[in-house]
């Protein structure tokens, strides 16, 4: 059997929405792949530090993080990208000063920007992570920030294309849905860390498989020749898929591999 590279996306994929729980029968169906000589990878859009140690401990064969900017073996890193000091701390305090919401997203620290209700939700989404987050209320809370990627929501009070402008200097833009965008490094995504793992290991795109939900996975999907949408996933991504399987609660997981003789 040749080895393959199957690529998880998380949230919705491996483990249901805002949980860090990945149902046993999935957990089973990877180590099973891992077993029988393919390689089982994360390819998130969470920076490494929003990866919960109940996902780790599954022994991934590694972690393709932050969309791209950040490629581990195991928790060794083999690629990383950071923005430059001076560009993290020019879009905090844009970000800032217009009183817009967003998440900072670095690889060992998290930052929120918005009003004091968006930092108690943010707060509450970062316990379900076990990652703590660090508010933005002034200039002096921004100090020597650091991040890769970052998400943001679309703002109420003043156009999002000034917002979408300003970012493009360094980001490229993903519509999350609900008024979330994500912010991902220009010339990084979910496909280009499939394709630094291709020569990395020798392993041919045909031999490589992605599984996902949403708009974020779209750059993996499209570009493996084997993409596996989960059972209730966003309606956009669906023309670009092989094979539908079914939710993560429902054995998907499991499903897709057999479909696909992995497992």
């Amino acid at each position: 059997m040749e080895r393959k590279m199957i690529f998880f996306d998380i949230d919705g994929t491996l483990v249901p929405e805002y949980t860090n729980t990945i149902p046993e029968s999935a957990q089973t169906a990877i180590k099973q792949a891992m077993e029988n000589g393919h390689l089982a990878f994360i390819n998130s859009g969470r920076t490494l530090i929003n990866i919960h140690e109940d996902i780790k401990k599954l022994g991934f064969s590694g972690y393709c993080c932050g969309c791209g900017t950040e490629i581990y073996l195991g928790e060794e890193p083999l690629y990383f990208f950071q923005l430059d000091q001076e560009s993290c701390y020019e879009i905090a305090s844009y970000f800032l000063e217009h009183s817009l919401t967003a998440l900072f997203e670095g690889t060992d620290s998290l930052h929120s920007c918005g009003s004091i209700e968006d930092h108690r939700n943010m707060a509450e989404f970062g316990k379900t992570l076990g990652v703590p987050l660090h508010p933005i209320h002034s200039k002096e809370d921004i100090g020597k920030i650091s991040f890769t990627k970052m998400v943001y929501w679309k703002p109420s009070h003043m156009p999002e294309s000034e917002v979408q402008e300003f970012l493009s200097k360094w980001f490229s833009i993903i519509d999350r849905g609900n008024g979330m965008r994500e912010a991902v490094p220009a010339n990084h995504s979910k496909a280009t860390a499939i394709q630094y793992l291709c020569d990395h290991f020798q392993i041919p795109l045909e031999n490589c498989y992605a599984i996902g939900d949403s708009t974020n996975d779209l750059p993996m999907l499209e570009y493996v020749p084997h993409a596996i949408a989960m059972g209730v996933s966003m309606k956009e991504i669906l023309p670009y898929v092989e094979y539908q399987t079914d939710t993560v609660e429902n054995d998907g997981i499991v499903k897709a591999l057999k479909h696909y003789h992995i497992i």
